[in-house]
């Protein structure tokens, strides 16, 4: 009988290495953990070893065309495809509630133009009945964006992958502008707001498009706290094990008909675009 499989990417520290560890403790399958950092992703097996869990490392930079593919090949000759899949990883410099156009370009690229790299060239290995958990943030809400042409484009339900791609864009292309269209377009964090509520639209879109060709995939995000981690500099509500708690559910517990939702992290949904 093939061997189940769960990915978690960014798994090396805080959310991400919690979710690891449910996984290990609840998983009946392999569990990789994959981090950017090889001496960091290695470090984090080795205390989960420790603890008596055996998750697999595997190298993944999320926002690397070429890494994506390494891991997928991997994958194709061990494995039978992928049953879990957590979209985690993702940056945020907590110091700066505005930042320059170089900065909101990489973390757009770590925390939302990676999903599209993910989409390319992991999405055909993932098996029926698959379930993707994309980790955003109550920041990832579409009360969020302040420009109300946007807001009234991404609340449609026909949206497109090109209309969230172009939402993006304009962001950027604001940030180039200077802070005034920066804070306009979002406010405070305005980039890492523009990424999760990216991230959020393409969730419905993509669970939209796997409904279409008729598989039973499920695909959804969560918000999971304000919790301590090294990207808050310790501040917070919740514990990284508590942060975990929603994104867990959604991948072990919840109903395969829970399709297309925004959880909360207390694992109700909630409406991502009131």
């Amino acid at each position: 009988m093939a061997t189940k499989v769960a990915i978690v990417t960014g798994g090396n520290r805080g959310i991400g290495f919690e979710i690891v560890k449910g996984l290990c403790l609840k998983y009946d399958g392999i569990v990789y953990l994959t981090a950017r950092d090889e001496d960091r992703g290695k470090k984090a097996v080795q205390k989960l070893e420790q603890m008596g869990l055996k998750p697999v490392f595997h190298k993944l930079d999320v926002t690397s065309h070429k890494s994506i593919e390494e891991f997928a090949a991997h994958i194709q000759t061990n494995n039978q495809g992928i049953d879990i899949l957590v979209n985690n990883a993702g940056i945020l410099d907590f110091d700066k509630s505005v930042s320059s156009y170089e900065d909101s370009k990489k973390l757009l690229d770590t925390n939302f133009y990676s999903l599209l790299k993910i989409s390319d060239i992991l999405y055909p290995l993932l098996l029926n009945t698959a379930r993707i958990i994309n980790l955003s943030s109550d920041w990832g809400l579409l009360s969020n964006i302040r420009k109300q042409t946007w807001f009234d484009i991404l609340e449609k339900d026909n949206l497109s992958v090109e209309e969230i791609l172009q939402f993006v864009d304009d962001f950027l292309q604001g940030a180039k502008s200077g802070k005034n269209t920066f804070m306009s377009f979002a406010g405070h964090y305005g980039d890492y707001k523009v990424s999760k509520v990216a991230m959020s639209a393409l969730t419905f879109v993509q669970q939209r498009e796997f409904l279409k060709l008729g598989r039973d995939i499920s695909v959804n995000c969560v918000h999971p706290g304000f919790v301590k981690t090294d990207m808050t500099k310790g501040m917070g509500d919740f514990s990284p094990e508590r942060g975990a708690r929603a994104p867990l559910y959604l991948a072990l517990e919840a109903p395969q008909s829970l399709k297309g939702t925004f959880v909360w992290h207390d694992c109700h949904q909630v409406n991502w675009d009131d």
